[in-house]
């Protein structure tokens, strides 16, 4: 039984399971579904924020934190690990070649347990 399905995958194998526009579109999707990606915009809009307000109520909290302007520096550190997230994820993007090849690897594997259920 084993022997069949690599027999019926083989061919598969060697021919491409998806096409230019469908490979383009899994590298577009990916990239732009990149944690890196996420995680930078919500620490930059978080750090907007903290930043505001440590600048525009500067007293809130120097009582409680012992003289420091915590929202005010920890707005900053948040905007600079946010900019640094999208930073790399500009300058390093997921390389194409990884990408593609999950996505064939993943349609491979879907022609596979299609086969298998329509027996």
């Amino acid at each position: 039984m084993t022997d069949e399905v690599q027999n019926q995958s083989q061919p598969q194998a060697d021919k491409e399971m998806l096409t230019q526009e469908q490979k383009d579109q899994a590298v577009k999707s990916a990239r732009n579904n990149d944690l890196r990606r996420l995680i930078g915009v919500l620490f930059t809009i978080y750090g907007v924020i903290v930043t505001a307000v440590g600048i525009f109520q500067p007293g809130a909290d120097i009582a409680k934190t012992g003289g420091i302007a915590i929202n005010l520096w920890t707005g900053i550190a948040m905007l600079v690990i946010g900019i640094g997230f999208l930073l790399w994820n500009h300058l390093r993007p997921l390389p194409a070649e990884d990408i593609i090849a999950s996505a064939e690897a993943s349609a491979r594997k879907a022609a596979v347990e299609h086969e298998g259920t329509s027996q």
